[in-house]
């Protein structure tokens, strides 16, 4: 568990293992690096960014082989794609040690999650985690300690898997909130779903609309038209197109659901326009504007 750092006796520090030192990874080991009861290891496949990482006391030990955090840690934290992060499990499980918390900051669970369940050793804990922060840049030189500050740091619930544990839940609300984020705790069986509404989905879309308005003869005399709105809209496109690729057909299925209810909200609209119901029309935004107003004081 976190402890405060007053009145602190005798606390044995617990080792923080992050595979993968990237926007996410690097910026919980800044972050936990500032912890006095956590000390951070980590695993880069680059040797250059481990040794900037022990250069700027990120973590104690940088190693490019990943096992020899896995045989360390205390907690144990996959940071990299999706998918990735599953091969990586299957690797590794077998050098786990029985006391392990294990989690991830993945986007999609579902694949992530069936690996942890299929060769997680005995005695091993599994709760997942998804803190809601990030940039279209991503790499070690991006990572910021405060990174989590004000934002959505989700712990997921899982009490039918016997992996699961509320005692590793409860270390990771901590650490969470220790981080500055805004813990939510929701059920590991609706996570997909909810991202591929609000993340994955959207991403998409911004994929779509920066391809309508500059890809064609047109589109650079368009873009040089173009103001805010467009720029925060495709804000999102700008991420690394290798991993959005990843975690988007990670979860296919559910970016499928969402990309169809979208297509019932433009049909909608064109009826709207094609009927002439403007006033229907003008609810529908003072709807839309009230949900997004909501949420910018969330």
């Amino acid at each position: 568990m976190f402890h405060k750092a007053q009145g602190r006796k005798n606390v044995m520090k617990r080792t923080v293992g992050i595979i993968g030192l990237g926007l996410l990874g690097g910026s919980l080991a800044k972050g936990l690096a500032l912890h006095p009861d956590y000390e951070v290891i980590g695993y880069a496949r680059r040797s250059h960014i481990g040794a900037q990482a022990m250069a700027d006391g990120v973590v104690k030990a940088a190693y490019t082989e990943a096992r020899a955090v896995v045989e360390q840690a205390d907690i144990l934290v996959f940071a990299l794609p999706p998918d990735t992060n599953a091969r990586l499990f299957e690797e590794l499980a077998p050098y786990i040690q029985p006391r392990t918390l294990i989690t991830d900051v993945s986007s999609t669970k579902v694949n992530f999650a069936r690996t942890v369940k299929q060769y997680i050793p005995m005695g091993a804990h599994f709760v997942s985690i998804h803190p809601m922060a990030g940039s279209e840049k991503g790499g070690y030189a991006m990572a910021q300690a405060d990174l989590f500050k004000g934002c959505t740091w989700i712990v997921l619930t899982d009490e039918s898997e016997p992996s699961w544990s509320e005692a590793g839940a409860q270390e990771l609300v901590a650490m969470g909130e220790y981080l500055g984020g805004r813990v939510e705790q929701i059920a590991m069986k609706d996570h997909d779903g909810f991202m591929a509404t609000v993340s994955h989905m959207p991403h998409t879309v911004a994929a779509m609309i920066a391809t309508l308005a500059g890809g064609d003869a047109h589109g650079a005399l368009r873009l040089r038209l173009a103001a805010g709105g467009f720029r925060d809209i495709t804000r999102v496109a700008g991420g690394n197109p290798a991993m959005w690729r990843e975690i988007i057909t990670s979860n296919r299925q559910e970016v499928v659901r969402a990309l169809s209810q979208l297509e019932e909200q433009i049909l909608h609209i064109k009826n709207l326009l094609l009927t002439s119901d403007d006033d229907t029309l003008e609810t529908y935004l003072k709807i839309a504007k009230t949900i997004r107003d909501d949420f910018s004081h969330l």
